[in-house]
């Protein structure tokens, strides 16, 4: 009868046939052997002929002695963890991105313009608002991705957006003081991809929010997008532009 041993139990029966062969005294590891790998294995060995031999049972024949192959042990505890590995070096601060979300909106005409075509009547639509607590304190720059659909433009109307980076306190009182304004014209296309930069530097936490704004002469479906925050330590201030009055619809 051929069975099929593994590793360990093989070496453990070449070394009890060494002894049986050998001429000295075998012992068995127990009387719960049933020939498996959990509670071990009877041969036989023939103190004559010096073969050893597995009859598949648990009866030896007559004159010949046991040998029991004992059981694979436990397996012994977990050892303890290993001790932690060492700090690793600081990383460069001026390389971490934050980042915040432009939530999805809508921009109606009446929300986005008006029949006049001057600052003072015009505000635009706040997208969303940088906060000095949104990061740690510092000078950023600032870059917005945007995007979104145009809702039943036509060339007859052509409509046009732009977007803008503005101080909150700019913002409510109709200031010209804006960052990388970034424009969109609609031609015969109906996407909107815009993508405006600017800067903000938080020196306190109680330090005016930064707006990102958008004016559009036409209705928006589903404008978003992200704004990453990078910081730098050397850097020259951009300057301030003029933002985009979008004309009334039918004007061009």
């Amino acid at each position: 009868m051929k069975v099929q041993l593994g590793k360990q139990t093989r070496l453990l029966l070449g070394v009890v046939i060494g002894i049986a062969l050998s001429g000295a005294t075998a012992y068995g590891v127990g009387a719960g052997v049933s020939n498996t790998p959990s509670t071990g294995y009877l041969l036989c060995a023939n103190p004559t002929t010096k073969v050893v031999t597995f009859t598949g049972t648990l009866k030896c024949p007559s004159g010949s002695t046991r040998l029991e192959l004992g059981a694979q042990g436990e397996v012994g505890p977990t050892g303890s963890r290993g001790s932690a590995g060492a700090t690793g070096p600081a990383g460069d601060a001026t390389q971490n991105v934050y980042y915040k979300v432009v939530p999805t909106q809508d921009i109606s005409v009446s929300a986005a313009t008006t029949a006049s075509t001057t600052t003072s009547d015009f505000k635009g639509v706040v997208m969303a608002t940088i906060y000095p607590n949104d990061m740690p304190l510092g000078f950023y720059e600032l870059d917005a991705h945007l995007s979104g659909l145009w809702k039943n433009a036509s060339v007859a109307n052509s409509p046009t957006v732009s977007c803008y980076f503005q101080y909150k306190k700019d913002y409510e009182k109709d200031r010209s003081v804006v960052f990388g304004v970034a424009k969109e014209d609609f031609v015969r296309w109906t996407g909107i991809n815009v993508s405006p930069l600017g800067e903000v530097d938080f020196k306190t936490v109680l330090d005016d929010p930064m707006y990102l704004v958008c004016r559009s002469s036409g209705a928006i479906v589903g404008i978003s997008g992200i704004i990453h925050a990078t910081p730098f330590s050397n850097f020259e201030p951009m300057k301030s532009t003029s933002p985009m009055i979008p004309k009334p619809a039918g004007s061009y």
